[in-house]
């Protein structure tokens, strides 16, 4: 039986393994493209904030939510997955456009759009990280209680962190380092989609499952 420290530890990792803030910073920067400092630094603490208001939502409304509204779990990671497919496939070509070439302004007016979809959903707060923590909510007491809080305001205040820390690295960074980030990032969400896809096909089709 994992000790509540332990447990906690456990499930902050592997959230913050499924939101993976990290393979975001490429969008994130090319969303950000235009903005002054404090511009950039109220977007990354807005996707933080979202991030970290979208798991709590899912953590105690999204099951009964999904019930009334008669949709399974399998249903939203299959059409989840299919998003983040699209846009891993776009990050491989180097063709994802939906943020670059937006005119300063029109950049300005979009920054808590933008931070909300697609940045912290379906990408940070996606299919993979809702079912886990859907999941994983249930709770008898209040000490239960913080392994099912703790690590949703933790991984909230890590990709704010992350894209922080990647704003005061921009200049830092090449275009070519930030074009091959890209890439392997896509890859990478590439995968993510094929499994969340293939989850949400088991689920719905349990043929599919392996005997």
């Amino acid at each position: 039986m994992l000790t509540l420290a332990a447990l906690t530890l456990k499930k902050t990792i592997t959230l913050f393994a499924l939101a993976g803030p990290v393979t975001m910073i490429p969008i994130f920067l090319a969303a950000a493209e235009g903005l002054d400092s404090p511009g950039k630094a109220r977007f990354a603490r807005t996707i933080g904030l979202s991030v970290t208001v979208a798991l709590l939502i899912a953590a105690f409304l999204g099951m009964p939510l999904l019930g009334l509204l008669g949709v399974s779990l399998g249903a939203m990671q299959i059409g989840g997955g299919i998003i983040v497919l699209l846009l891993a496939i776009a990050m491989v070509l180097g063709q994802e456009t939906s943020f670059k070439g937006l005119p300063i302004a029109t950049n300005q007016g979009r920054v808590k759009e933008a931070s909300i979809v697609p940045l912290a959903i379906p990408l940070l707060a996606g299919p993979a990280a809702f079912s886990y923590v859907m999941s994983n909510s249930e709770w008898h007491d209040y000490a239960d209680l913080i392994h099912v809080v703790a690590p949703i305001f933790i991984v909230g205040i890590a990709c704010w962190i992350t894209f922080h820390i990647a704003c005061q690295a921009e200049n830092e960074i090449r275009q070519s380092t930030l074009d091959i980030v890209e890439r392997v990032s896509g890859f990478i969400l590439a995968a993510i989609a094929v499994e969340m896809i293939a989850t949400g096909l088991r689920a719905l089709f349990p043929v599919l499952a392996p005997g």
